[in-house]
């Protein structure tokens, strides 16, 4: 298969550059990756209201002293009021002490839960929080906590802080479906196995899908592109061809139910993505995914061996707005590159002695990406062919929320290299804790 590949390739590559690249010595460091996003101000605290009497005139138990001005039986433990009405039909909702709505902490960037009890936070989906792991897309934060969470009414006891569902109001640009497609909520129809679409005419891709799937639950999305002379089952199902030894490129494991995964079949058995038509493929799969299965729409990523690595690094070029990042093992420009302006989180593994793609190649597209994404530029210490060893650099510098990490073995043309001595790859432990930062 390897040889057919090489010749395949080669008759591609007539007019790919030959780009020379430098091993000064630097330091393997981790790099900064992305930075704590600034939190949008909290929304202003509820005007409390004094302890007052209920509908009926009945004071709330033991008749404590209201904090903030509404009863302690309806405070907010942490922005939802614990036992959602107080005693004797004191306020609904109450006050938020700290603004920050339990249940409605953003997963990816959307509130689990939906609405706290009391009519507090509806949605509860805020722009602008402070991002877990620091990740922003676009400087709006994904997957962050809600701080202006602050219920804007309930300072009246008797009406129950009916505009309390305002939180996250004062973060920037908050929505309550931010991050969640269309899918989100419906019954599943879309079921796992090989699909037909219609895209410049019939075109198939596999589906799997965790086992567990929560339909009010948005998930990750990882599309992943076979190489040449591949197919989408090699990719989904794995152990064939020795290209992949897992499915999904030892990614399905690791994911752990949290990931739904996808894998296209290419025109020919590649992706030269001729007048565009594979990138036109993968917008008509992620619009079928995206209205039928609940995908966290701030968390899709596109991976790919040789030609399948080509094919995600156009997806980089043309839909960086789509794709939250790329993840290429021995890439080259093979797929074209349709823009290439934007910043998106990038990943490239390459073996020096790679003899179908050469590692300059990948350099090149590593390097083109260190300029996108405002990296300091660096010449990483790659190792030694047939050294059984690997580096990987995390450059440092990076635009906000678009790391770049350049990994090297000692190989050849593969996408799951070993270490000398050890018998499963380090490859997709690494892929997946880059993936996995988002």
């Amino acid at each position: 298969m390897r040889r057919f590949e090489e010749l395949s390739l080669f008759a591609i590559l007539l007019v790919a550059a030959c780009g020379d690249g430098e091993n000064d010595q630097t330091t393997d460091d981790p790099g900064t990756g992305g930075g704590i996003a600034s939190g949008g101000s909290g929304g202003s605290l509820g005007t409390g209201g004094s302890g007052g009497s209920a509908t009926g005139g009945t004071t709330s138990t033991g008749g404590v002293t209201p904090i903030g001005g509404g009863p302690m039986g309806g405070q907010a433990t942490g922005g939802v009021a614990t036992g959602g009405v107080a005693t004797g039909g004191v306020a609904t909702g109450g006050v938020a002490t700290g603004g920050v709505a339990t249940g409605g902490v953003a997963t990816g960037g959307v509130a689990t839960g939906g609405v706290t009890t009391g009519g507090v936070t509806t949605g509860g989906v805020v722009t602008g929080g402070v991002a877990t792991g620091g990740v922003t897309t676009g400087g709006v934060a994904t997957g962050g906590v809600a701080t202006g969470g602050v219920a804007t009414g309930g300072a009246d006891p008797e009406t129950g802080g009916s505009t309390g569902g305002a939180a996250g109001a004062a973060g920037s640009g908050g929505s309550v479906n931010e991050g969640r497609s269309a899918g989100c909520g419906k019954p599943r129809t879309l079921t796992d196995g090989r699909k037909t679409i219609q895209s410049g005419g019939n075109r198939e891709y596999i589906l799997r899908v965790p086992g567990d799937y929560d339909n009010n639950k948005p998930y990750r999305l990882i599309i992943a592109y076979h190489w040449l002379s591949g197919n989408a089952t090699q990719v989904a199902e794995g152990g064939n061809g020795g290209s992949t030894e897992d499915p999904y490129y030892g990614l399905w494991d690791l994911a752990e139910n949290s990931t739904i995964f996808v894998a296209p079949e290419g025109l020919d058995a590649g992706w030269a993505n001729t007048g565009g038509r594979d990138v036109a493929l993968t917008d008509a799969i992620l619009e079928q995914i995206q209205n039928e299965l609940c995908i966290d729409t701030t968390r899709i990523f596109a991976t790919g061996f040789s030609y399948g690595a080509g094919m995600s690094y156009a997806l980089a070029c043309a839909r960086a707005d789509v794709f939250r990042g790329v993840v290429l093992y021995a890439g080259a420009q093979l797929s074209g590159c349709d823009g290439g302006n934007t910043p998106i989180a990038y990943m490239h593994v390459h073996g020096v002695n790679d003899s179908v793609l050469r590692i300059d190649q990948g350099r090149q597209l590593r390097d083109h990406y260190v300029g996108v994404n405002g990296c300091t530029p660096q010449n990483p210490t790659d190792p030694a062919g047939n050294s059984g060893t690997h580096t990987c650099t995390s450059y440092q510098g990076c635009s906000e929320g678009h790391p770049l990490r350049w990994c090297a073995h000692g190989g050849d043309h593969n996408p799951t290299e070993k270490d000398a001595g050890q018998s499963k790859s380090w490859v997709p432990g690494e892929a997946w804790t880059f993936i996995s930062q988002f």
